[in-house]
């Protein structure tokens, strides 16, 4: 995989993600799964880790306007490293998602439960999550 295709792929999954993440909090409050302050603090803590990675895909999606000069830049990739920006990234939003699903359907004995494991989740794969894109948009975040 050449290294244009691979940002391509995150910068869509993240911006995608985010907005799917975060349009499910809102429909889990909008139908009265999450109380005024458990929509607050669900919001709070997403949306900074959310924010942070999908500003990069966005600042890269910027940078991509002029389609040919962009896919000269492309480089070959190995496997290893293709193989771990693609599971860092995915494990951390899909556990986000499974989680805040999880809420949805009452799965957690309590809210603080679920606080905890959103921290949990954030702590553990959005510094691994964020090394990988650090690596992979580094140069156009700069």
């Amino acid at each position: 995989m050449t290294e244009t295709r691979l940002r391509t792929v995150i910068s869509l999954f993240f911006m995608v993600s985010h907005v799917l993440i975060l349009f499910t909090v809102l429909v889990l409050f909008l139908t009265h799964r999450l109380t005024d302050g458990e929509f607050t603090t669900t919001m709070g803590i997403l949306v900074p880790a959310l924010s942070a990675l999908t500003t990069l895909a966005i600042t890269y999606a910027i940078s991509a306007k002029d389609k040919k000069q962009h896919a000269a830049r492309s480089q070959k990739l190995s496997g290893i490293y293709v193989f771990a920006a693609l599971l860092f990234p995915t494990a951390f939003v899909v556990l986000l998602f499974g989680l805040v699903l999880m809420k949805g359907f009452d799965l957690f004995s309590s809210f603080e439960h679920f606080k905890v494991s959103l921290a949990a989740v954030e702590t553990i794969f959005a510094g691994y999550t964020g090394k990988v894109m650090a690596s992979l948009f580094g140069k156009e975040a700069a």
